[in-house]
């Protein structure tokens, strides 16, 4: 049995996803979130820490002075940036051999952080947003067009048997509930790669684009073995999405590479030593290491360092955690010294290991920042209403926060356009 969904479903609950349900939301259109993981975020992860009030970024937490609009979002949801501390000396570590080194006058260029954690941003979209609009720990696994829905067969372990929440039906395969919702417009916010390695475009059974002369957009036409007239341009909408699956193939995952592992401390020692925190090094594991330290007025404030592990994953997943968080700990010591060791919580993300972020392409390569271009699928994207809605999708600012912004926005104007 298949149930109409409301109008537009957002495949991944990470910024861009949220974001575009946040700005659907405010013209009343109707949406639905499906996020694989059991919280909203994506790529956003905080950690929490000894103050209820703050967590640990181990994800992204940097917005720069040019990103206008994530600043403006955060503004009006009522949060507050802080700039990264950079007072003091850096440290430069060269090699094993020798003492790091002090230096003066490297501050970075100016940064900013949301305070309390980027985390924030996600919670407070998402009570702008009604948590029934929102289904979690539930995977697209593929997807058709039928020349008016979206058809899309979903698979939720959570849920009781027979039964899955908005009154589908559902089959019980081992525990799993799969069933299939329909959405007149369908966004996936979720990485180009995950697309192209996680999701399945299922055939739409002979639907092809035909382009009438003079018109500037093409029309679907469901009768695929009709002979199209002479000076029309016809391509199968399969041929279309499988085009596109080459192209998300070869776009890197922003982060996907990446690790950070940080550190909380009761008082920030390195400051009474007229260090920023911000240190350089070429012995790793950390090649990046900086200030994460949240401060109130009130006695909750958080203290901490944060740094990119420089190690290739392959090399990472020779070590277990524990072995990686004792090597940075001690990377610490030998930088700012033995206070280094007087630590209260660690944290480690590897998200090279999330196989909702990462596959084994991102996981060879370097950090890269991402760039596709899809102007020349626009035509048929829009008959398709079909969007795509990460920081990678954005034409500017891809791979930052601000990106996610600005092609969630694009998305929902473009759906504005055409909704009923």
């Amino acid at each position: 049995m298949k149930k109409i969904q409301p109008k537009v479903g957002i495949i991944g609950g990470g910024l861009a996803g949220v974001y575009t349900a946040y700005l659907l939301a405010q013209h009343n259109v109707t949406f639905e979130i499906i996020e694989a993981k059991p919280i909203l975020g994506g790529r956003i992860c905080g950690e929490d820490t000894n103050s209820p009030d703050y967590k640990i970024d181990l994800g992204p937490s940097w917005i720069f002075p040019h990103q206008q609009e994530i600043q403006k979002l955060v503004s009006n949801l009522g949060l507050r940036l802080v700039e990264q501390y950079s007072s003091g000396d850096a440290i430069f570590q060269r090699n094993a051999k020798e003492q790091p080194e002090k230096v003066s006058g490297i501050a970075p260029p100016t940064m900013y952080r949301i305070f309390g954690g980027t985390t924030r941003l996600i919670t407070s979209l998402a009570q702008n947003i009604n948590e029934q609009n929102t289904t979690l720990s539930t995977k697209a696994n593929s997807f058709q067009y039928d020349g008016q829905y979206w058809n899309v067969e979903i698979e939720n372990n959570n849920s009781p048997c027979g039964l899955q929440g908005n009154g589908r039906s559902t089959d019980i395969h081992d525990d799993l509930s799969t069933s299939t919702v329909l959405f007149e417009h369908l966004v996936i916010a979720a990485p180009p790669r995950v697309i192209a390695h996680k999701l399945s475009f299922r055939q739409t059974s002979g639907l092809t684009f035909k382009h009438q002369w003079g018109e500037n957009t093409p029309s679907i036409h469901s009768d695929g073995q009709s002979e199209p007239m002479s000076g029309l341009n016809t391509n199968s909408v399969d041929t279309i999405l499988e085009a596109l699956s080459k192209k998300f193939e070869q776009t890197p995952t922003w982060m996907a590479a990446q690790a950070k592992f940080a550190v909380t401390y009761k008082a920030p020692f390195w400051r009474e030593h007229g260090l920023s925190g911000q240190a350089f090094s070429h012995v790793g594991p950390l090649g990046e290491i900086h200030d994460a330290s949240f401060e109130d007025n009130d006695g909750n404030s958080v203290f901490a360092l944060f740094g990119f592990v420089g190690i290739p994953f392959v090399h990472r997943q020779q070590a277990s955690i524990e072995q990686i968080k004792n090597a940075c700990l001690s990377q610490l010591s030998s930088i700012f010294g033995p206070k280094a060791s007087e630590h209260q919580q660690t944290y480690y993300k590897d998200w090279g290991s999330d196989p909702l972020i990462a596959n084994s392409l991102d996981q060879k390569q370097g950090p890269m920042h991402p760039h596709i271009d899809l102007v020349s699928e626009q035509a048929q994207l829009k008959q398709l209403k079909l969007y795509f809605a990460t920081s990678e999708f954005s034409e500017s600012e891809a791979g930052y926060m601000e990106g996610a912004i600005l092609t969630a926005r694009q998305t929902v104007e473009k759906i504005l356009l055409t909704v009923k």
